[in-house]
């Protein structure tokens, strides 16, 4: 029997992880989502319930106009520069 392995060799390196946060205290945090129609809402109780925990600074909400649009990335760029964490979903 032959089995075809689908994982290719990569093409760059892959970067180093961030260190994860040990508290979302003071953080201001990206909360992505991919456009489809219940993804901002998801995101949003999502944050309401990270907030019962956790004092977070502020939100960036990171999201296509629409599901179809592929997203180019910079328009993440001012995101990625004032976020300290992301939360990524798909409402579907």
């Amino acid at each position: 029997m032959f089995v075809l392995d689908p994982r290719q060799a990569l093409a760059h390196e892959t970067p180093d992880l961030a260190p994860r946060l040990r508290s979302l205290d003071g953080a201001t945090i990206a909360l992505i989502h991919n456009g489809k129609t219940h993804g901002r809402e998801l995101m949003e109780y999502v944050i309401d319930e990270l907030r019962k925990t956790w004092s977070i600074a502020d939100t960036v909400l990171v999201g296509p106009p629409s599901p179809g649009y592929g997203g180019d990335p910079a328009d993440a760029a001012p995101a990625a520069e004032a976020v300290m964490a992301a939360i990524s979903a798909i409402g579907d």
